[in-house]
């Protein structure tokens, strides 16, 4: 009796663990949560699209018979932030609502009219430029959205939350190095 509950043992922790991997995952913002279990849209609201990391949208205006066709509508010049040697964009601009918003290497952030490239508003992080103790170069490989706010993690190690209508800082915590 003893052996053969040995043996059920890892049987039964590995049924559990596979059970406990599929709870479905949520976001708190309602709105947020069904664009990422939904296939990407007008919308791109996470690094990949959604939740998949599919990198692929449903929209149906491009396609094989007119992507030749393409041309630039804007561009924009995100007055002078992350530009030089030390700094790479690695990030993904998110959009919702027409909106898209793009942090650069500097960890500035920055909202566009998706339509006409018009800044809406901007936001500088006044990150120390002395900062040395970088591994990998300057660079913030993205944000989150979610109620109403922007996350971004920064090179000088805070966590901010902005107001995506806005702006505005709304939260920071921050972490503080020890030698």
């Amino acid at each position: 009796m003893r052996r053969r509950a040995r043996r059920l043992r890892p049987i039964l922790l590995t049924i559990g663990l596979m059970l406990s991997g599929a709870v479905m995952v949520r976001a708190a913002d309602p709105e947020i949560d069904r664009l990422l279990q939904s296939p990407v849209g007008k919308d791109w609201i996470t690094n990949g699209g959604n939740l998949t990391n599919q990198r692929y949208s449903t929209l149906k205006q491009i396609d094989t018979t007119n992507v030749k066709q393409l041309k630039g509508a804007w561009m924009t010049r995100l007055r002078g932030s992350g530009y030089g040697g030390k700094y790479s964009a690695e990030a993904t601009p998110l959009v919702k609502d027409g909106i898209m918003y793009v942090v650069t290497g500097n960890d500035d952030v920055f909202a566009l009219n998706g339509k006409t490239g018009e800044m809406l508003w901007e936001r500088w992080s006044g990150i120390d430029q002395k900062i040395s103790t970088v591994c990998c170069g300057w660079l913030n490989r993205g944000m989150a959205m979610g109620e109403g706010m922007l996350f971004l993690g920064q090179l000088d190690a805070n966590l901010v939350a902005l107001d995506m209508k806005t702006g505005k800082e709304v939260s920071r915590t921050g972490a503080t190095a020890t030698a």
